[in-house]
């Protein structure tokens, strides 16, 4: 492959991936992220305890992603929204500039590009402003590492357990390699042990997967990295209403096509494959699997997957075109190859601009307003936040949000605590199920009881059947209703009637802050 060829491949993959990360998400948790970020940037400290929300005052938080937030706090520092933009759409180029140089190697440019560009397909949904951003780069950077070093250079694993010690204070996804190097260990222990001798093979991958989950622990918190991810997983209730924790199955078919269209070429690739290997086949099930049960995995499946499977799928393609009687240039053709590129390409730029024209706000185009466009901020309830100070709303209120809106909430309104925002480990158990109730069944029976148990005194809300419920009850008063947008959620404040508030309730109605 010339020069001119690389770099132009290069700079398309580098497209697509802009494209893709221009599509706007819910970033529910940016908010709180960049939060904590600021904090630790001003105090010089990291988190141990919640201060964010009023039930939950005090109770154990670890944040071993702290390298992410402070990250993600800088580049907004420095650029807004757009700035944390930046660092996601720079982490994801890196990442798919990284596979793709891996698999041109191997299988050539068609090829290559193609299946690059399917995994960051594959990957669309979850390419946001979060600390996993981080995991799909250094998972690309450490499985490159791990497959060449499997290919005749071990001395390259010794690289793999600083990275995890960076890794660890970045998100921990850092937990998915060390996963995966068990898995490579199994492959390489399972056939010698049927011949009663194991191989350096093995005990270099078991000695390299117990250095890196001894570096896992190259983190403020510790041992608490692995206990953050298990207290998590095992709330099967959380597990079940999270979408990204949900099985591919609540996932709409067009949705899946690329994850299954991966799938379909590694595990085809493996069973063809002249180099087959029982440690390959073990880790791209073992990330399928992973994938299957949260949706939010496929992403590491179209990662790890797309690397391991490239030495097989060259290998299986001359096969497979023997099979069908095919020469070795009956596909792809120049003008093929090119005239695919470009309506690829086309059709992702064109579905990112539909997507992004949805949510701009009054900012337009400019970087600014493509910023948070991207960030979906034009939906939150900025206006409500915007209208509580200028009503001096007192920060003791106890107040009741939901789930998608409490990191806009407590990042917006810092005095103000917050009922529940997006930090799972804060409210497992007994907090996220009542949220759940709440949201869902506003005016029923045990909805009713734990309005009386909290005690609320205001509700921030977005969702008009809530609202409602709480209206019909002569104890609340609307004081506040969002302009009418087109393709904006409402936001309503209720204050419940208390001799303490009753000067505000009529500060408000007096102003008319009430629109139809």
């Amino acid at each position: 492959m010339n020069r001119p060829t690389l770099v132009a491949g290069t700079l398309l993959i580098a497209l697509v991936a802009i494209f893709l990360c221009l599509v706007p998400k819910p970033e529910n948790d940016l908010f709180f992220e960049l939060r904590t970020g600021t904090e630790i940037l001003n105090s010089h400290r990291l988190p141990h305890f919640d201060t964010y929300s009023w039930p939950n005052l005090g109770t154990r938080w670890d944040v071993p992603e702290w390298g992410a937030f402070v990250l993600y706090a800088l580049a907004f520092r420095v650029g807004g929204f757009f700035g944390t933009w930046l660092v996601l759409a720079l982490l994801t180029v890196a990442a798919g500039v990284l596979v793709w140089l891996r698999l041109r190697q191997m299988t050539g440019l068609a090829w290559a590009f193609s299946l690059t560009a399917l995994m960051l397909l594959a990957m669309k949904d979850t390419l946001q402003e979060r600390p996993y951003a981080f995991t799909y780069l250094l998972l690309a950077a450490s499985m490159g590492i791990l497959l060449r070093a499997r290919d005749g250079r071990p001395k390259l694993l010794l690289w793999l357990p600083p990275l995890c010690a960076l890794w660890t204070n970045l998100h921990q996804g850092v937990l998915a390699l060390v996963a995966l190097l068990l898995v490579y260990a199994l492959g390489d222990a399972l056939p010698a042990i049927w011949t009663k001798q194991i191989g350096k093979s093995a005990w270099r991958m078991l000695g390299t997967t117990a250095a890196c989950a001894g570096a896992v622990l190259v983190s403020p918190y510790g041992w608490r990295v692995y206990w953050n991810v298990f207290i998590t997983l095992r709330d099967r209730n959380l597990m079940a209403n999270v979408t990204e924790w949900n099985p591919v199955t609540a996932l709409p078919l067009t949705q899946l096509e690329p994850f299954l269209i991966l799938a379909v070429l590694a595990f085809g690739s493996l069973a063809l494959s002249g180099k087959r290997s029982l440690a390959d086949t073990l880790a791209v099930a073992a990330l399928f699997g992973q994938a299957l049960l949260h949706a939010r995995n496929i992403s590491l499946f179209a990662v790890g997957g797309t690397l391991i499977l490239a030495p097989h799928f060259a290998s299986a393609l001359p096969r497979l075109r023997r099979t069908l009687g095919l020469s070795p240039t009956a596909f792809p053709r120049p003008f093929l190859l090119s005239s695919f590129v470009l309506l690829l390409i086309t059709a992702i730029g064109l579905v990112s601009f539909v997507s992004l024209r949805k949510e701009i706000g009054p900012r337009g185009y400019s970087p600014a307003g493509i910023g948070e466009a991207v960030a979906g901020l034009p939906g939150y309830p900025a206006d409500a936040c915007a209208f509580m100070d200028a009503e001096n709303f007192p920060a003791n209120l106890r107040l009741l949000n939901g789930f998608e809106t409490g990191g806009f909430l407590l990042w917006r309104r810092p005095a103000q605590p917050v009922f529940v925002d997006g930090r799972l480990d804060v409210y497992v158990g007994k907090t996220f199920d009542d949220m759940l109730v709440l949201a869902r069944t506003p005016g029923s029976q045990p909805w009713a009881a734990l309005v009386q148990s909290y005690d609320f005194d205001c509700v921030v809300t977005t969702h008009k059947q809530e609202a409602e419920a709480f209206a019909a009850d002569p104890q609340w008063q609307l004081i506040y209703r969002d302009p009418k947008r087109p393709n904006r959620p409402r936001c309503r404040i209720l204050l419940r009637r208390r001799p303490e508030l009753a000067g505000l309730i009529a500060r408000c109605l007096e102003k008319k802050r009430v629109s139809e």
